[in-house]
């Protein structure tokens, strides 16, 4: 966000409420999850850590398997190749 955009007549307003509403948005999420963990026990929330444990990496093959892994490059062609004299010159 640049600051000209705050000042602009006709785009001023929609930066100031995303700035003034993405904090409240963030505080209330939180605040529902500290509510909702509250209510757990001890072992409710080892189960809910080892879950996410578990599926991190799952998540992460899944993830690497649909964007597919890397091409290998095969050798370039360029500047590295070997110059060839022409066929009419003699080497002495």
């Amino acid at each position: 966000m640049r600051f000209s955009d705050f000042i602009d007549p006709e785009r001023g307003p929609e930066p100031l409420v995303r700035l003034a509403l993405c904090p409240l948005i963030l505080v209330v999420a939180c605040q529902a999850v500290f509510v909702i963990l509250s209510q757990l026990r001890a072992v409710d929330l080892l189960l809910l850590f080892l879950l996410f444990v578990c599926v991190s990496p799952l998540a992460y093959l899944i993830w690497r398997a649909r964007h597919g892994r890397p091409r290998r490059q095969g050798a370039r062609r360029g500047a590295e190749r070997t110059p060839l004299l022409p066929p009419q010159e003699e080497e002495e």
